[in-house]
């Protein structure tokens, strides 16, 4: 493969793994929890909560590269540029599926801000936005492997 192609397909999972990076560093909030009071707890939830709607944001951003890089390979490899985008491969449904995933995430720790914020019970939703991180912990660690493998196998 041409060092072009290689550039375009390295993007996505480059931008991925600072992804994760993140991802990881946002997960360390529960343990934060536990361990912070005061106004130094306040400015760590409220990074927590900037920092998930950043996170939001940039799935979408890293999922479009993804396509963009599949456009730009299919272009490259005289294709249509409609080729390569319907996932062929379990890790590119799995890429989709985190994207829900992400945005159930997303929501619910909204609405656990929100239950707080008006005084009202959140512990069931707090629960849940636990939990479905672990989740995205676990889909996000066989994602990232499968891509490694489906890297290796396009390059």
């Amino acid at each position: 493969m041409d060092p072009v192609s290689t550039a375009v397909l390295l993007l996505h999972p480059i931008a991925a793994l600072t992804l994760i990076w993140i991802f990881v560093r946002q997960r360390r909030w529960r343990q934060q929890n536990l361990l912070l009071r005061g106004t130094e707890r306040a400015a760590a939830l409220e990074s927590h909560q900037a920092t998930g709607d950043k996170m939001m944001v940039a799935v979408i951003g890293v999922i479009a590269l993804a396509f963009g890089a599949h456009i730009a390979r299919a272009s490259l490899d005289g294709l249509k540029v409609t080729a390569y985008l319907v996932p062929g491969h379990f890790h590119g449904w799995a890429g989709l599926l985190g994207l829900l995933f992400m945005i159930a995430l997303w929501r619910v720790g909204r609405a656990t801000r929100d239950l707080k914020s008006k005084g009202k019970s959140f512990a069931h939703s707090k629960e849940l936005h636990g939990r479905i991180s672990d989740v995205m912990m676990m889909l996000v660690t066989i994602h990232a492997f499968l891509g490694f493998i489906y890297l290796l196998k396009i390059l």
